[in-house]
């Protein structure tokens, strides 16, 4: 026996069908937004650029202090380590170097400390002019800083 489908119940039945298209495909939108918000796009953190500026503007407020010539041109070692310290973050290690004008190196701190060679290093030169009669006497202040991580 064959059955006789109606026009109207084959156009009820592909509504229907329609229907649970449109459910299925606006579920699967909102589940792929829903997972793509969830997930966090995020690159690991560049500290480059930075470390030179926490350099320069550590020397810099020593500096505008009125502390740094003194300690630069009476090799101050310790009292500079000390300051330094003070100003620069703990997880931010350092090293220095201080030169003359002519380029010899007057004095140097933790020159010994070497960074890891996975890690990125901040280089600042920071250049101190004079101190009372001795105007025309410079210093190059060559500061390399790093950040440990973890």
């Amino acid at each position: 026996m064959v059955r006789i489908v109606s026009k109207r119940n084959l156009l009820n039945k592909k509504g229907q069908l329609f229907l649970l298209e449109v459910f299925i495909a606006l579920t699967v939108l909102i589940l792929l937004m829903v997972a793509i918000y969830q997930v966090e796009f995020t690159a690991p953190p560049s500290y480059q650029d930075d470390l030179s500026e926490i350099g320069y503007n550590a020397l810099e407020s020593m500096n505008i202090a009125g502390d740094l010539k003194p300690l630069v041109f009476n090799s101050l070692t310790t009292d500079f380590a000390n300051s330094l310290s003070t100003i620069l973050p703990e997880n931010v290690l350092w090293r220095l170097s201080v030169e003359n004008g002519v380029g010899t190196t007057q004095f140097q701190i933790y020159w010994d400390r070497a960074p890891p060679a996975e890690s990125s290093v901040g280089v600042t030169d920071y250049f101190l002019y004079g101190d009372g009669e001795n105007l025309q006497h410079f210093r190059t202040i060559h500061l390399e800083l790093w950040r440990i991580v973890g």
